[in-house]
């Protein structure tokens, strides 16, 4: 959809985006086959087959937000806004906009995720937590020692991508929750006067954060599917 802003063919999935839309579609075929409404369905898996397939139109805008910010960072070169024109300081907040829309992305469609978890599995989180996220269910899956499989598989990705959404949470807690004192207070020590220059965002380091991020929710709903289309424990 996002790609004709910039002139470019539909996406063609490949790789680890492909395949985790394969899982997810074979879930959904799995479960509409044991649970065909001869004799009515319950509602469990009503539900479950409604939020796979809105898990995967999150992971599609993910990948589409995350594209955008790529492409409108690609050419950024300059290190303040004084020294781009207005052209270049156009496209360096066009990059933001879609950079903090797919940070933010990340971590809705993680939640998400955590929640089809819970309820798949019947895990019953909320009786921990009320408010629960991705890593809350995690941390709930580990009690469960039938479901050790997959919940190795999915502690070595988080463990594996941990670094880059430490780093990922910290923005996206800055740009929700908004700006703290202990950070204006180093703000205040760094320059203890007004700025003249306002540095932009390491935009390289940025994107390469966003694509491990991405990298880190697609490979975690690919091993959810994956592990979910074949396993007889539900």
């Amino acid at each position: 959809m996002l790609r004709s802003i910039f002139d470019d063919k539909p996406r063609q999935d490949t790789g680890l985006l492909l395949e985790t839309n394969i899982a997810i579609d074979a879930f959904c075929k799995r479960i509409r086959r044991e649970h065909d409404c001869t004799n009515g369905v319950s509602a469990k898996w009503i539900r479950l087959d409604l939020w796979a397939i809105g898990l995967r139109s999150a992971l599609n805008e993910l990948e589409q937000s995350v594209y955008c910010s790529q492409q409108y960072g690609a050419n950024i070169t300059k290190l303040t806004e004084e020294e781009m024109t207005s052209d270049e300081l156009t496209t360096y907040y066009r990059h933001m906009y879609y950079y903090k829309n797919a940070f933010i992305r990340i971590f809705s469609t993680l939640d998400k995720t955590g929640y089809f978890l819970d309820r798949l599995y019947d895990l019953e989180t909320a009786r921990i937590k009320p408010k629960f996220s991705y890593y809350t269910v995690l941390r709930q899956l580990h009690k469960s020692p039938i479901y050790a499989p997959l919940e190795q598989r999915l502690f070595h990705i988080k463990v594996l991508y941990q670094k880059p959404m430490e780093r990922l949470r910290n923005r996206r807690n800055l740009e929700i929750h908004s700006l703290n004192a202990e950070l204006i207070d180093d703000i205040w020590q760094t320059r203890q006067c007004f700025a003249t220059q306002h540095m932009i965002e390491p935009v390289r380091n940025n994107l390469d954060d966003l694509q491990l991020g991405m990298t880190m929710v697609c490979d975690s709903l690919h091993t959810i599917f994956t592990y979910s289309s074949i396993s007889k424990k539900q």
